[in-house]
């Protein structure tokens, strides 16, 4: 099953990615079951790979629809509602678009040990929305979330490590972090991790 996102884009289930450029928003969600890809076999012949990170995940993340209470449970500690509050923020769910609260929620979110927070933080320092780019703030957390299992992170660390990007190029730390997102089903990393290491045979 596919996700749809604000702007359309589809996108995958836990962990597994899609190729697409993540959207300033978070999602509207469907959980999808095993590993399925939107599309595995990277970017259309005759165009580059994408050079940034291009993973979106999707867990039961949506939006508040009571924004009050979504406030107190996430200062309570609540990572779930924590997340949820910045998605609302970041799509302008009923409130006013706000990019650098819900990047601050995400990070937030991400503290209290959510690692879908921790990549989706990352895409908001990626492709800066409603904050400065900063690739090595994002390459620390899709850190993060990959080192908590989360696929998608390891698939999205990956791609910074294979160019250079806020971190330094190592296209070996790259096909190790592929064939980890690999293993955990996500199919366009296992095709990225025979391609790096094609390109050294």
């Amino acid at each position: 099953m596919a996700i749809v996102t604000p702007r359309g884009r589809t996108s995958l289930g836990r962990g597994l990615p899609s190729l697409a450029r993540p959207p300033a928003g978070l999602v509207v969600v469907t959980v999808l079951a095993a590993a399925a890809c939107d599309r595995s076999h990277g970017a259309p012949e005759g165009q580059p790979a994408p050079s940034a990170s291009v993973v979106s995940i999707g867990v039961t993340l949506g939006t508040c629809s009571d924004l009050s209470l979504c406030e107190s449970e996430c200062d309570a500690g609540s990572a779930d509602r924590c997340r949820r509050l910045a998605a609302t923020y970041a799509v302008g769910d009923g409130i006013a678009k706000d990019e650098a609260r819900a990047t601050a929620l995400y990070e937030h979110a991400c503290d209290l040990s959510d690692p879908p927070a921790c990549v989706f933080a990352g895409q908001m320092h990626e492709y800066a929305h409603g904050v400065p780019k900063d690739d090595a703030r994002a390459a620390r957390l899709y850190e993060r979330a990959c080192n908590a299992g989360w696929a998608a992170g390891c698939y999205n660390l990956a791609i910074m490590f294979e160019n250079g990007r806020g971190v330094a190029l190592d296209r070996g730390r790259a096909e190790g972090l592929y064939d980890s997102a690999c293993s955990a089903g996500a199919k366009p990393a296992c095709e990225r991790a025979r391609g790096l290491r094609a390109t050294r045979d």
